[in-house]
C-alpha cells in the first residue's frame, strides 16, 4: 500500500509535467487534466482512511483554510453562481490543496520522499531539451508551448523557469559551481523561445532575495558575504540582461536575435507593454498596472458585498461548459492585465478571499523561515530550505504581478506544494 501511494504520486506529477507533450500527440489536455484531478482526490482519500486509522491529522495553516471555505461559500450563495462553477472554480486551485495535506497524512518512507524528489528534479531538467526542439521544429514563435508541460498557458515560460532557478541559484550559493549558473541560463531560453521579457527582471530579484537569505546570520544583519555575493551576483545579472536583450527580438530595437541593447527601448518597452490604452476590442485593464484599478473599480460599482466577497467563485473561468470564450473581457469588459493572480481571485471571491490565500502562503512562509534560523542542518538540507525560500518569492511575485499560473498550473503548484512539505516534514516529523 505504501508503494501504491508512492506511485500514484509519481503518476500525478508525470502528467501534469507531460501535459503539454500529451495534448500535442492528440490528447486532449482537458482529459489529462481531469486524469489529474482524479488522482489527487484518490489519494486524498486515502490520506483521509490513514488519518482515520492513526487518529492523527497534521495539516499546518488548516483554520485558515477552513476561513477561506466559508467566504468561497458565502460568495456562492449571495451571487448568481450556480454549483457547476463553484466546482469548476474550487478545481482550478482547491484541489492541490488536497494533495499538500494529504502528503502529510500518507504513508510514506523517507526513501520514497527522496526519489519523489528525484523524479521532480528531472522532469525540470527534460524541459531544457525540449525547449531546444521546439526551437527547431516550430521555430520557436509559439508563445503558449512551453516545454512538454502546456500548450495553453504562456506564463509557465516565466514562472517554470524561476522554480528552477531557485534550485539551481541555491546550488550555485552552497557549493560554488559556476555549471548551476549555466543551467539557470539554459532555463532563461525557455522564457526566451516564449517570448518572455519578465523573466529577466524577476531572476535578478531571485538572485539578490537568495543571496541575502544564504548570506545573512541566523540573527543581525547582512555581513560582508551578503555584500560580497551580491555585488557578484549584479554582475550576473548585468551579464544575462545583456544576453537577453541581444537575443529577444521583442527587446531590441533590431526586433531581431543578435539586435542591440538599448536600456531607454526597454524601459518604454516594458512601460506601454504595462499601460496599454484600452481598445474596444481589448477592453479596458489591458495593461498590468491599470488592469488592478480597474478591477476594483468594477467590484466597488457592485457595492461593498461585491469588494468583500467578490461575483462568485468561477464568475469569471474559462471552461467549456460556460458560454464564454473570455468571460472577463465579455462580462465586463476586462482586458489582459487582470490576469494576475490577486486581480483574477479578487474578481470572484474579494479581498478578503485573497487575504485569507495570502495569509496561507504567509504562515507557511514563516515556518521555513523558523526552520531556517532556529534549527541545526547538513549542507543539503540547507540547500532545500533556500530553493522553498525561494520558491516562495516566485509565488508572489507571479501572484501580484503576473499571473496565477503558480496556483492553477499543475507541474508548479504540486512542485511548489511538494517542496513545502518536503521541508516541514524533514523538521518536524523527521530528522532533519
Amino acid at each position: 500500500m505504501k508503494n501504491f501511494n508512492f506511485y500514484l504520486i509519481s503518476l500525478i506529477f508525470i502528467l501534469s509535467f507531460f501535459k503539454g507533450l500529451l495534448a500535442l500527440m492528440g490528447v486532449v489536455e482537458s482529459i489529462v487534466q481531469l486524469l489529474i484531478d482524479i488522482l489527487i482526490i484518490v489519494l486524498f482519500f486515502k490520506s483521509i482512511l490513514n488519518v482515520l486509522k492513526k487518529k492523527k491529522i497534521i495539516a499546518p495553516g488548516i483554520i485558515i483554510n477552513i476561513c477561506l471555505f466559508v467566504v468561497i461559500m458565502i460568495s456562492f450563495l449571495f451571487s448568481h453562481i450556480n454549483t457547476l462553477l463553484l466546482v469548476i472554480f474550487i478545481r482550478k486551485f482547491a484541489l492541490y490543496y488536497l494533495f499538500f495535506y494529504a502528503l502529510f497524512n500518507l504513508k510514506l518512507t523517507e526513501v520514497q520522499i527522496e526519489k519523489l524528489k528525484k523524479l521532480i528534479i528531472f522532469l525540470f531538467i527534460i524541459q531544457v531539451p525540449a525547449a531546444f526542439i521546439k526551437v527547431l521544429i516550430l521555430g520557436g514563435t509559439l508563445e503558449k508551448i512551453v516545454g512538454t508541460m502546456s500548450v495553453a498557458e504562456g506564463s509557465l515560460a516565466t514562472t517554470m523557469p524561476l522554480i528552477a532557478a531557485s534550485y539551481l541559484i541555491s546550488n550555485y550559493l552552497i557549493y560554488k559551481k559556476f555549471k548551476y549558473i549555466i543551467w539557470v541560463l539554459l532555463f532563461v531560453v525557455i522564457g526566451l523561445v516564449s517570448n518572455k521579457m519578465a523573466i529577466l527582471f524577476y531572476l535578478i530579484i531571485l538572485f539578490i532575495y537568495l543571496s541575502y537569505f544564504y548570506a545573512t546570520p541566523k540573527v543581525g544583519l547582512p555581513n560582508l558575504i551578503f555584500i560580497k555575493k551580491l555585488f557578484i551576483n549584479i554582475l550576473y545579472s548585468i551579464v544575462i540582461f545583456i544576453l537577453f536583450v541581444m537575443l529577444n527580438p521583442r527587446a531590441n530595437p533590431e526586433h531581431k536575435v543578435g539586435g542591440s541593447v538599448d536600456i531607454e527601448y526597454v524601459i518604454n518597452f516594458v512601460e506601454e507593454h504595462n499601460t496599454k490604452k484600452p481598445s474596444p476590442d481589448e477592453g479596458e485593464g489591458q495593461g498590468r498596472f491599470d488592469a488592478p484599478f480597474v478591477v476594483f473599480d468594477r467590484l466597488s460599482n457592485g457595492g461593498l458585498f461585491n469588494v468583500l466577497f467578490g461575483f462568485g467563485p468561477g464568475d469569471i473561468v474559462k471552461s467549456a461548459f460556460v458560454r464564454y470564450d473570455n468571460p472577463l473581457l465579455e462580462k465586463y469588459n476586462i482586458g489582459y492585465g487582470a490576469r494576475q493572480g490577486y486581480t483574477w481571485f479578487g474578481m470572484q471571491i474579494g479581498i478578503i478571499g485573497v487575504f485569507f490565500i495570502t495569509w496561507f502562503q504567509v504562515i507557511l512562509f514563516r515556518k521555513i523561515l523558523h526552520i531556517y534560523k532556529e534549527l541545526s542542518f547538513s549542507e543539503e538540507d540547507k540547500l532545500f530550505i533556500l530553493t522553498v525560500l525561494g520558491f516562495f518569492l516566485v509565488f508572489f511575485l507571479d501572484i501580484f504581478s503576473y499571473s496565477r499560473i503558480i496556483m492553477t498550473s499543475p507541474g508548479v503548484v504540486l512542485t511548489y506544494y511538494f517542496g513545502i512539505f518536503y521541508i516541514l516534514y524533514r523538521a518536524y516529523y523527521s530528522k532533519i
